[in-house]
């Protein structure tokens, strides 16, 4: 069975949504509990975002079009970054729940460090792409997601020098905002791929082709 670029593409940016809504339930419930409770959703969430992040990159790589490389790449070599950072933080926190505390958040930290710069290439790569109705949403989500990663990473650092209580605040507000961001990226690729879907196939019912604007989203029939 072989699956469609903008399927994959779509696919995991639903699958994006719904890992991070999961790694923020378990952050909500660690923070406001001061235990390792939530821990568990945490590592399930962060586990389905790379699921997420990696359909992502294979779609694009499906798409690749020469006249569109850079940004392509740019977007291909942030989202299997995300994965890499949400794979490891996933470790990072199983590590933790295995007694190793300490190393347990350094590799958090490092892991939300490098999903900050996987989502900030996204944004770089959709910055560069042609101006499109999608192309301003992709680079808020995407920054959205950047921020959030980087406020995990800095709330990870106030957990190692035992400020834990600041520490889980700053991971909470950092959770939410890639929260925020995936759904504004899942409404980005949506509009990105019904204009992938149109351009294969540039006809109305009647089998008449017709010009379609994304600018002001009307129909003008030839």
């Amino acid at each position: 069975m072989t699956f469609r670029g903008e399927d994959l593409l779509l696919s995991g940016a639903w699958v994006l949504g719904i890992g991070s809504l999961i790694d923020t339930i378990g952050q909500t419930q660690q923070t406001f509990t001061h235990s390792d409770q939530g821990k568990d959703l945490i590592i399930k969430g962060n586990g389905i975002e790379a699921f997420g992040n990696s359909l992502q990159a294979i779609g694009r790589t499906k798409l690749l079009k020469p006249e569109r490389e850079l940004a392509q790449i740019y977007t291909i070599f942030g989202a299997w970054l995300e994965a890499a950072g949400n794979s490891t933080n996933a470790v990072g926190v199983s590590i933790e729940l295995n007694g190793a505390e300490e190393e347990g958040v350094k590799i958090d930290t490092l892991g939300s460090g490098v999903q900050g710069l996987g989502a900030a290439f996204e944004a770089v790569g959709a910055f560069l792409e042609e101006d499109s109705s999608y192309r301003e949403l992709a680079i808020i989500g995407n920054s959205f997601i950047s921020l959030g990663s980087f406020l995990a990473a800095i709330g990870n650092i106030y957990v190692l020098n035992e400020k834990s209580i600041i520490g889980e605040r700053i991971l909470l507000v950092g959770s939410w905002i890639q929260v925020i961001g995936a759904f504004i990226l899942l409404h980005a690729i949506t509009l990105e791929v019904e204009h992938i879907k149109h351009e294969k196939n540039p006809k109305n019912g009647n089998g008449n082709s017709y010009p379609y604007s994304y600018n002001n989203y009307s129909f003008t029939n030839t």
